[in-house]
């Protein structure tokens, strides 16, 4: 899907059994992903989530990878470097998906 919360409520309803949505959440309580994840859910498709443990988006998840670095910012410019665990573990996960795509093509 997309990170814009409008194309996702679009594209949400059209997923199937078949599809698994992958929903990466910073601090696990934003309402447009809640509300677009169930949309997802109703319509079938499996989720995956990298997302604080216990928050709302894990416990909807199917399967969730706990990453719990959320710490609020009151500066809107400054980000904060607990995104940093995240953007780590995205690149783990592609690295080992293009691993066995690759794998799977030989």
């Amino acid at each position: 899907m997309n990170s814009d919360p409008t194309l996702q409520m679009v594209s949400a309803p059209r997923l199937t059994g078949e599809d698994v949505l992958f929903v990466l959440s910073f601090s696990g309580r934003t309402s447009y992903l809640i509300s677009n994840i169930e949309i997802a859910k109703k319509a079938g498709a499996r989720i995956v989530s990298i997302s604080p443990g216990g928050s709302v988006v894990a416990s909807l998840a199917d399967g969730s990878i706990n990453l719990n670095a959320y710490r609020a910012s009151t500066h809107p410019l400054i980000v904060p470097t607990g995104r940093a665990p995240m953007y780590v573990m995205l690149d783990v996960l592609f690295a080992l998906v293009a691993r066995k795509c690759e794998a799977d093509t030989l």
